[in-house]
Order: structure tokens, then C-alpha cells, then sequence
């Protein structure tokens, strides 16, 4: 292994070994071998004769135990001559170092999860570590530093060398910036934990949103999507939340750190992990469209609104959260799947979304929410209970059912209180009650709600949150003139009946599924895996295939001939055109969950309609 620091810098740096209450880590990012780090800590004195180092089994937000002590190797303890200290691992995360009275540095590598030979319990990468050399570094912190065992409580200092040009992205304040080294601090590991850096050449724009000073930075590989494109998406985002949120914002800085990818990542997927004072982001680059810009909206409108929660309402399994031997708390409801409704509603009140948008985002929740997670489920049990691998395959329901929570809450709340209180306001008292500092017991929070509310929400979070009722989604919708119908029929125009995918590499949609097709699409003989290339000699443009495909049905009359040109995949990858033709036939088709405006809507409706929306009949 290559060695990081000469043998003069390291004499120097003998100098620094006085005790105190600091972890000082050092690390040199101009200098990886094999897409490893390696890093050198001078740790707090230590009263104990024995200390037990650790990384990180969990982090909050993730609902994972990745065990991040796989990926450290050679992990070495050292007095002050430089001799090693006896080290005995304890398991996966753990190192128990004895005479630690005369423990003087700890020096170990560790290795990037984004490109690993270690394929189980693959790191989602927003959690993770990159790390490509002389490119970009996605720090995640709890991924390269650990700590001792109850001495959670001290000031972390980092000192990075970096290559030339480099500039470290983070929601922290504490920084020295320097042109070959840069000093990073954070007041506690909790603190550290909560702060991911994003290492490159800087693309940065800062946005100034009321009190707060927003940075967004980006790494794209091919230049793809700067940070000033993402600012000027979220701009009118920033302040529709800023306005949700009473006209100000929880904090005082806030970074946005993209960490876009050109290839597939290991997890097979992407995404965010929300941080209070940041969200590290990594998204598949590609070019700027209106899909890109709403899809950027909602990511980012989910992971902002985590300034409230946990930031400012959090129970005490976060407020205290043990990293190698995390519990649970029972309110996954709150954490996730209010922020996720609060992330879509504050767009459809500031008109960023239409409200026909909304709901169809709503009601694909719901229909999502029934069909591919168990509904009878105690959403308080399995909050508690999801890391076991038997209840973790529930957890994706808190961004479906945990949404419509929030969506029955806040309308129930507006309903009893004549339109003057909603989740908004719940969640600023909340706020108040408890704030950054105090944790709630996980037992008193649906009194405490309660309390700030009515009885009735007392009554609903304990029947169809912490009971197994299906939510009364029907119900609540009337109360503010909406008919929801569980399946209606209708005879109508459709594409064919078959199931569509996407080939991200084409940029064509992909016919799967073709034995299901209707009467109209079986006219076609489309073979499995075709990808639509026009509709009636219109190329499908994915940037404009809603505006295509509403031009399509709202012009075909019955009897009309229609012509669908497809690639069909032949092998090697490569393609034949065909051209096929049919005729126009209404088919009947089954929708489930269908909304309507209820005929005769009443003075109350309309009042707790337009309080909850902003929308007046």
C-alpha cells in the first residue's frame, strides 16, 4: 500500500499528538491506490484502558444495516514511538484497542462502496463512498469515519489535502479553505454523520431563500447538467416551501450535492439520502428536459422538507440513535410519508403542479399503496420492525401509504377546524414543542397530536395508523366534494392494452407484456419487446409524448386507420423498423380509484376545499 504522508510531514505531524477532546482526522484525497483512502486519526485522550472504535452498522435516513466496517482494511493502532497497539475485532464494525492511555493515532483504509468486489448488502449509493481519483470524492461521512464507543460527544476536525482546483460542497459552516488544504469541523459525530461533502471542481450557485443560504452543487461527467440548471429548477421550489413554511427557514445554510453517473450503479438504482442541513443526490445524467426538471422538483422538495423532520420533531431512537445497534422509531408515518405529501402538496398550493396532477399523483399512491404492500399492516409495527428482513419489503409503502396519512390528516384537521388548521400548522407546533434538542417519547406523540388538534385525529392515528383499518380514503375525500369510485367501466380509445417499459439507452418505450393486448392491439401483432418509434407518423418524442399521445386520442374517430412504426430488437443489438397498421376500436377498460367532483357541493366542502388546496369551486 502506497504510503500517503513523507516521512518529513509525518515528523511534523508527531508535534500535533497533544491530548484533548478532539477526534483529528487527516486524509489526503491526492492520493488513492485502488480506489481506497487511506486515513490517519490523532483521537481524544481517553481515561479507560481499553476503548472500542467503531463505524457505523446504520445511518438514519437509510432503514439499512449496511455495516460499514466491511469496507475498512488494515486498521492499525499506534502509541507515540509508533509501535502498534494490540487490536482484537470485535465483529464487523468494532476494533477493541487495550493500553489505550498510550493510544497515539489509528491509521486504516477504506474502500469505495460505488465500485466494491464486496456484492452483499450492496450500499444504496446515496449513502455510500466514491471515490475516483483526481475526479470527484462523494464523502459520506459515516462511510470514512468512525468513533470511540460513548465518546459520541467531541469536536471532529478534518484536514484534507486535495488535488488542485478542488472544493469541498457541504451543508457545514465550519470550513478553512485553503488552495492545497482545506480544514473541516464539526461540533459532535452525530453532527459529522448528518454533513456528506462532495469533493471535485467546483460547479456551485447559491441561492439566497429568505433567511437562508441554499447551495447547489454539481459533479456531471460529461457536463451534462450544471448547478446553475438546478438552481433555476428549484428556485421557485425553494420559495413555494419557504412560503408553506411560514416564510422562513429552519436553518441558516442548506446544500444540495448532485453526484450525477453516466453508467449504471451497483445498486441498480438512484437517488437521495436526506441529511438536515443537506441531501446528497445521485441521479443518471442525461439532458435537460421537463421530465428532468419535475423529476429534480420532487426529489428535491422530499429531501428539503427533512428540515423539519427529524431536524426539528424527531423521537428519541433518532435524537440518541445508537449507529451499531440501531432501534427503531414507530413513526416512519411522520419522518417519511408526511414529508413526502408536504413535498407534492406545497407544489400543488404554490401552483408549481396543477391540481389535476395532484390528485393523479395522490390516487397512484393509493393505487400503489393497495396493490403492492400489505394494507392490513400496522403502519406503527412495521415502522418499528423494519429492519427485519421479513417486514423491510413494507418499508417502500411510507412514500405511498405514508403520503396519504399526511393527505387524510390535513384535510380531517382543515374539516373540524373550519379551514384554519392543517399539517402545516401541526407540524410548526410540533416544531415549537419539541425542536433540535429535544427528542418525544415514541408512546406520547399521538396524545401530544391530540392535544394540538381534535379528538377525531386521536381516533384516526390510533385506528388506521397504529391499527390495521384500511385509511378511509373515500371518506375523508367527500369532505371536500370529491367522489372516489373503487372501479368504474368505460368503453374507450387505448395504445394497444399491453405494458409499456423504457429502454433508457434508445430513448423508445418498450411494448412488455404483449399477450395482454385488447382487441385493438391485437390487430398489430406486436411482438414482445417492440419500441414505439411513431404513432400515425408522428415520432414519440419522450420530451413531448404526453402532448403526443393527448393529440392522438382526442383526434381518433372509430374505423380510423392507425399506423404504429416499431424497432423490433433482432440480435448483437441491433434493430428492424416495422411498420404496422390497424383500425380504431373502442375497447371497454376498467379503471380503479377513479375521482370526481361530487354534484352539489356544500358551503363546508368548498371552504375546507379551497383551505386545504387553495382551490375554489
Amino acid at each position: 500500500m502506497r504510503i500517503l504522508f513523507s516521512c518529513i510531514l509525518f515528523s511534523l505531524l508527531s508535534f500535533k499528538l497533544w491530548a484533548d477532546d478532539t477526534y483529528r482526522y487527516y486524509i489526503n484525497l491526492a492520493a488513492v491506490t485502488n480506489d481506497k483512502l487511506q486515513i490517519e486519526l490523532v483521537p481524544p485522550s481517553f481515561n479507560e484502558d481499553e476503548v472500542q472504535f467503531c463505524f457505523p452498522a446504520m445511518v438514519p435516513g437509510t432503514y439499512s444495516v449496511y455495516d460499514f466496517g466491511r469496507f475498512v482494511s488494515n486498521f492499525k493502532a499506534l502509541d507515540k514511538s509508533g509501535k502498534e497497539i494490540p487490536v482484537q475485532k470485535a465483529d464487523v464494525n468494532t476494533f477493541t484497542i487495550r493500553n489505550a492511555r498510550s493510544l497515539s493515532k489509528i491509521t486504516y483504509e477504506v474502500e469505495d462502496t460505488w465500485d466494491t468486489a464486496i456484492k452483499e448488502s450492496v450500499v444504496f449509493e446515496p449513502g455510500g463512498t466514491n471515490i475516483e481519483s483526481n475526479t470527484v470524492f462523494g464523502i459520506n461521512t459515516h462511510g470514512f469515519f468512525g468513533y470511540f464507543k460513548n465518546h459520541l460527544r467531541k469536536n471532529y476536525v478534518l484536514e484534507f489535502n486535495k488535488p488542485e482546483g478542488f472544493y469541498p460542497s457541504t451543508g457545514l459552516t465550519d470550513l478553512k479553505i485553503a488552495a492545497q488544504k482545506d480544514i473541516i469541523t464539526a461540533p459532535d459525530y452525530y453532527e459529522l454523520v448528518d454533513s456528506p461533502i462532495l469533493y471535485c471542481r467546483p460547479d456551485t450557485t447559491t441561492i439566497e431563500v429568505a433567511n437562508t443560504q441554499v447551495l447547489v452543487s454539481s459533479y456531471s461527467p460529461n457536463k451534462k447538467i450544471s448547478s446553475a440548471f438546478i438552481a433555476s429548477t428549484l428556485k421557485e421550489l425553494l420559495y413555494a416551501q419557504k412560503d408553506y413554511l411560514g416564510g422562513e427557514l429552519p436553518v441558516k445554510k442548506y446544500a444540495f450535492l448532485f453526484n450525477f453517473v453516466d453508467k449504471p450503479t451497483l445498486s441498480g438504482a438512484s437517488g437521495a439520502l436526506e441529511h438536515s442541513y443537506s441531501s446528497f443526490y445521485v441521479l443518471y445524467e442525461m439532458p435537460d428536459t421537463a421530465t428532468l426538471r419535475q423529476t429534480l422538483r420532487d426529489v428535491c422538495a422530499h429531501e428539503f422538507f427533512h428540515i423539519v423532520t427529524p431536524l426539528n420533531i424527531h423521537s428519541k431512537e433518532i435524537g440518541d440513535f445508537d449507529f451499531n445497534k440501531p432501534v427503531m422509531s414507530k413513526h416512519l408515518w411522520l419522518y417519511e410519508g408526511m414529508t413526502e405529501y408536504a413535498a407534492h402538496h406545497a407544489q400543488a398550493r404554490a401552483g408549481l403542479i396543477e391540481i389535476d396532477k395532484f390528485f393523479e399523483v395522490m390516487i397512484e399512491k393509493y393505487q400503489n399503496s393497495l396493490e403492492q404492500f400489505n394494507d392490513t399492516m400496522s403502519f406503527t409495527y412495521m415502522s418499528k420492525n423494519v429492519l427485519n428482513p421479513k417486514i423491510y419489503p413494507q418499508y417502500g409503502n411510507v412514500y405511498e401509504k405514508g403520503a396519504l396519512i399526511g393527505l387524510c390528516l390535513d384535510i380531517l384537521m382543515r374539516h373540524y377546524s373550519h379551514g384554519n388548521y392543517g399539517t402545516q400548522n401541526l407540524m410548526k407546533d410540533l416544531a415549537l414543542k419539541y425542536g433540535k434538542h429535544q427528542s418525544f417519547n415514541d408512546e406520547d406523540l399521538f396524545a401530544d397530536i391530540e392535544k394540538l388538534t381534535f379528538p377525531e385525529i386521536g381516533t384516526f392515528l390510533k385506528r388506521y395508523v397504529e391499527g390495521k383499518e384500511p385509511l378511509p380514503l373515500a371518506d375523508v375525500l367527500k369532505l371536500i366534494g370529491i367522489n372516489l369510485e373503487k372501479e368504474r367501466k368505460e368503453m374507450r380509445f387505448t395504445l394497444g392494452g399491453m405494458d409499456v417499459g423504457y429502454n433508457d439507452d434508445t430513448k423508445r418505450l418498450v411494448f412488455l407484456n404483449v399477450k395482454k393486448c385488447d382487441e385493438f392491439g391485437k390487430q398489430f401483432k406486436f411482438k414482445e419487446g417492440d419500441e414505439l418509434f411513431k404513432l400515425n407518423n408522428t415520432v414519440v418524442d419522450m420530451d413531448q409524448v404526453q402532448n403526443i399521445f393527448a393529440g392522438y386520442y382526442q383526434n381518433l374517430k372509430e374505423g380510423d386507420e392507425v399506423w404504429i412504426e416499431v424497432y423490433r430488437p433482432k440480435r448483437k443489438g441491433k434493430y428492424k423498423l416495422k411498420k404496422l397498421n390497424g383500425f380504431a376500436k373502442k375497447v371497454e377498460v376498467t379503471q380503479k380509484n377513479v375521482i370526481s367532483l361530487i354534484p352539489g357541493i356544500d358551503e363546508q366542502q368548498k371552504q375546507t376545499l379551497k383551505a386545504w388546496v387553495g382551490y375554489q369551486l
